[in-house]
């Protein structure tokens, strides 16, 4: 049996069971193995826009002997994937990656959806509220000294903020995340400022997104008392 890296293990719950499942920029195909190995979907796609990740993941679905449970596509996110799946995962892009690929999906908001950016939180929530998601779940993830953040999400009212999901939840790592986010939103905002770019729209883009931090950090910090 195939084990996960705690990140990758983290997606998987998220993603639970169901009918169809299509594992976006699949690169060694770890997670479509684990869904085929634990039979946990009817249907199992993995995709990928370059030939030799794609490769890799078929390489990996023959030695735990699940190659003929998936079905791999060579694909720029979903534009050449046929039909359509009732979940899809995409993990360990940019968030603005994630928007292109999300953006670009005729039948995305049928879909549930299981994210884990690395980067461009802001700009992918924007991107979710704008088609109608509401945030699911959401869970913090510590790996090799790293922070990862992912969530599901569905269509419906109330909009995407993980930062409000995670605080909802009381992750127990939310007060690390944070502390990291603001010191590397203070360092962006130290380096604009010697720039000279204190007027410009990123540079209040940053000063809203610094004052959230702060108020969630603060708001964490309560959970102490």
């Amino acid at each position: 049996m195939i084990k996960l890296s705690p990140r990758l293990a983290s997606v998987a719950r998220l993603t639970g069971a169901g009918e169809s499942v299509i594992d976006v920029g699949t690169d060694h195909g770890y997670l479509p193995v684990f869904f085929a190995e634990n039979r946990l979907f009817k249907k199992i796609a993995a995709s990928d826009i370059n030939e030799g990740p794609l490769q890799s993941a078929k390489s990996s679905a023959r030695e735990y002997g699940v190659e003929d449970k998936i079905d791999f596509y060579l694909s720029d996110g979903l534009r050449d994937v046929p039909g359509s799946f009732e979940t899809v995962v995409i993990a360990g892009m940019g968030g603005e990656t994630m928007v292109d690929i999300i953006s670009n999906c005729p039948w995305i908001g049928g879909a549930r959806l299981v994210l884990q950016p690395q980067s461009k939180i802001p700009e992918l929530e924007r991107c979710l509220n704008a088609l109608g998601f509401i945030c699911e779940r959401a869970v913090l993830t510590e790996d090799a000294g790293k922070l990862y953040a992912a969530f599901s999400c569905l269509a419906g009212e109330g909009g995407v903020d993980l930062l409000r999901a995670l605080t909802a939840s009381r992750d127990p790592l939310l007060e690390k995340c944070l502390e990291k986010e603001e010191k590397r939103l203070l360092r962006a905002a130290s380096g604009m400022e010697r720039g000279g770019r204190q007027g410009s729209g990123e540079y209040e883009k940053l000063l809203g997104e610094l004052k959230r931090i702060k108020e969630g950090l603060r708001e964490v910090k309560t959970w102490q008392r």
